[in-house]
């Protein structure tokens, strides 16, 4: 199902306290698992329990500014760590508060609140809400809508010890960041910093000020509804490709069979472009299929074929400072195309018809695409046999990563003392 379709029904049947928990019930309900979506949901729900008992009981907020990440890696904090550098370019103070998962790995970071009895027993409530149709999902709704408001009491806890200011999170859709912008409305202003692809769980955007990659991305903002005037450009990192040191004979399939936010499983095409590719790369250089983090928990489709040994688990050098040599790197449209071609790696894409994540399309997908594996590995085969053929493909990719990030300092709404 399409992620805007669920998202009508799921506010159509369960409202919209609902609704704003869409992000969590959609994936609950849709992301295939060995477990069935309640058993997930309850313990879901049963994990943020006990983290909230384990929160403390006073952290006093004292600063205006506070940086708020629910997951580590490029969709968390890697994507706030320019503009915390900003700040600390700026002489700005902030505090860094975070998911309880991360406490560990975050140094000086804290998290919200333990909240209080009230909170718990308004949390406790949502098993007891009357629906208006509701269906097979309800348990799973009432199990999301409890962890949601069980996070806003320890938001509201954590922030009524200052009249206001500013929360700057890395999205405004995750159960954690939506309970903090709840809790903060009307006295905290909310800044969405853009993590990755505007896929279709981006929308609609629910923080005051949303801070974009580019032009297509503010493009693609205004086209899904979000308010010209919210929208502003941050210091992102230079869209100035690294060239690796030389040109490899390496081929590389970066997967994300995973992701049913396109509308439809992209699992075999995936399957059939590995399998092609990896007859047409035999004995002419390197294939490797890239994992996404989310197939290593859950599965792929490579599992279990002759495609098994090629496959490599994440972290993948080719998305890292140190990247080695130029290599070329096939996909559909994700953030990590847009990594590689950064780090001087050659980029092509599939133009895959789908149904769904048409904003997401228009920003990550590669500048050159194929239609076909055939055209693709006719491409691959002329880059790899000429240089100008490769130096053609750079320039194109140079000018694609310009149109993508554009470089703003106005992206903080007037802080005060």
């Amino acid at each position: 199902m399409r992620f805007a379709d669920f998202v009508d029904e799921l506010r159509d049947r369960y409202g919209e306290e609902a609704s704003s928990a869409r992000h969590e019930i959609f994936f609950t309900c849709e992301r295939p698992s060995r477990l069935w979506p309640a058993a997930r949901a309850a313990l879901a729900a049963l994990r943020d329990a006990v983290l909230c008992l384990g929160l403390e009981a006073q952290a006093f907020v004292s600063t205006s500014v506070i940086v708020i990440a629910s997951r580590p890696g490029s969709s968390g904090l890697d994507a706030l760590q320019p503009f915390m550098d900003d700040l600390d370019r700026r002489r700005i103070d902030y505090r860094t508060m975070v998911h309880p998962r991360l406490r560990a790995v975050v140094a000086g970071a804290s998290g919200p609140q333990r909240p209080l009895p009230r909170a718990w027993l308004h949390a406790c409530q949502a098993f007891r809400i009357s629906f208006t149709r509701p269906d097979q999902r309800a348990f799973v709704v009432r199990c999301c809508l409890f962890r949601l408001r069980l996070w806003q009491g320890a938001w509201s806890r954590a922030l009524a010890g200052r009249p206001g200011g500013v929360l700057v999170l890395h999205n405004d859709f995750e159960l954690f960041c939506v309970a903090a912008l709840n809790a903060a409305a009307g006295r905290w202003r909310g800044v969405c910093i853009q993590h990755g692809l505007p896929t279709d769980e981006f929308f609609p955007t629910r923080a005051p000020r949303q801070v974009v990659w580019g032009d297509r991305s503010r493009a693609a903002y205004v086209a899904q509804g979000t308010a010209p005037d919210a929208i502003s450009f941050g210091p992102f990192p230079s869209p100035a490709m690294r060239p690796g040191t030389k040109m490899s004979a390496a081929v590389a399939l970066v997967s994300q069979t995973h992701t049913p936010v396109f509308g439809r499983s992209l699992a075999r095409d995936f399957l059939e472009l590995a399998e092609r590719l990896a007859d047409r790369m035999s004995g002419r250089g390197h294939f490797a299929i890239l994992l996404h983090p989310e197939e290593v928990r859950l599965g792929h489709p490579f599992a279990g074929t002759r495609l098994a040994g090629l496959c490599r688990p994440p972290p993948h050098r080719e998305f890292g400072a140190e990247s080695g040599p130029s290599s070329i790197l096939v996909g559909f449209c994700s953030t990590a195309l847009i990594k590689a071609a950064q780090h001087g790696h050659l980029v092509i894409g599939m133009n895959w018809p789908v149904a769904a994540s048409h904003a997401a399309l228009s920003v990550g997908r590669p500048a050159v695409v194929a239609d076909n594996p055939d055209q693709l590995c006719d491409l691959i085969e002329r880059l790899l046999a000429d240089p100008a053929e490769r130096a053609s493909l750079m320039r194109t990719q140079q000018a694609w990563l310009d149109r993508t990030f554009t470089y703003g300092d106005d992206w903080l709404p007037e802080v005060t003392a």
